[in-house]
């Protein structure tokens, strides 16, 4: 009885740490663009931005709304492809500037409190699932102006 009781959990272990590792790997080569959760808080902020714009009070337009899911977009892309933790981490900085830069240029409406909050969300899960972060890690603070 001791021998099966072992052997199942040996067996129980192994499973488990297969799955883990398989989870893991999955995970680095994930293009994170295509994570259902990323897609959805980047669609909100979209939507989010474009109905706040009103023609002639708004100091941006839906060209500034398209910039800014551009830089979204391509940090997605470089952290996906990041190795380490230090690029992840220069990939964060260079989107919390550039979107700094941004939000600068539209007379710092661009990003209201919702879209903060959105767009830090996707770059903090997307650490996270790199393995950078724990979830509840806030890596825009050091550079984030918005």
């Amino acid at each position: 009885m001791k021998t099966k009781l072992i052997i199942f959990n040996l067996f129980l272990f192994l499973t488990t740490a297969n799955c883990q590792n398989e989870n893991k790997t999955n995970t680095s080569q994930m293009d994170l663009k295509e994570n259902k959760e990323i897609k959805a808080i980047l669609e909100s902020v979209k939507i989010g931005m474009i109905e706040f714009i009103e023609p002639g009070e708004t100091e941006y337009t839906e060209s500034d709304v398209e910039k800014c899911m551009s830089i979204m977009n391509n940090f997605l892309s470089e952290i996906s492809k990041s190795d380490s933790k230090e690029n992840g981490m220069q990939s964060v900085k260079k989107v919390v500037l550039e979107l700094n830069d941004l939000n600068e240029k539209c007379e710092y409406e661009l990003i209201e409190t919702d879209q903060r909050e959105q767009l830090a969300e996707i770059i903090i899960l997307a650490g996270n699932l790199k393995g950078f972060n724990e979830r509840n890690e806030d890596i825009t603070e050091e550079w984030r102006e918005w």
